[in-house]
């Protein structure tokens, strides 16, 4: 059983993460900017334990972290290349890029619109 605090910060996560990835066509953001590779480490450690909570609370949100992990993994990538692929939307595109989130999934997961 999660406590209050879990909860909190498991929602709190979610809703960061779901934001930093609202712009996929133009990039990943970290706060009101664009991530860089050290940002992505920390969105990456966050994805983390976002997973950690999820199981704490008997929630799947695979589709969700996976779709994150993709993005934060391979945008440093896009970073040290953007002058070749001109954009992250045609990055995404070259490279099949997950960006289908359930959304669905991740309301039903939030744990301040679900009772556990």
């Amino acid at each position: 059983m999660a406590t209050q605090t879990e909860k909190e910060e498991y929602t709190r996560l979610l809703r960061y993460l779901e934001y930093t990835l609202h712009e996929l066509h133009s990039g990943v953001l970290y706060d009101a900017n664009s991530a860089n590779e050290k940002k992505c480490a920390e969105l990456m450690t966050d994805t983390y334990r976002l997973e950690e909570l999820a199981v704490v609370m008997g929630v799947d949100i695979s589709e969700f972290t996976a779709v994150c992990r993709w993005h934060y993994e391979r945008y440093p990538h896009y970073l040290g290349r953007r002058k070749h692929f001109g954009s992250y939307a045609n990055y995404m595109e070259k490279n099949h890029a997950s960006i289908k989130r359930n959304t669905k999934q991740t309301r039903r997961a939030d744990p301040l619109k679900a009772t556990f």
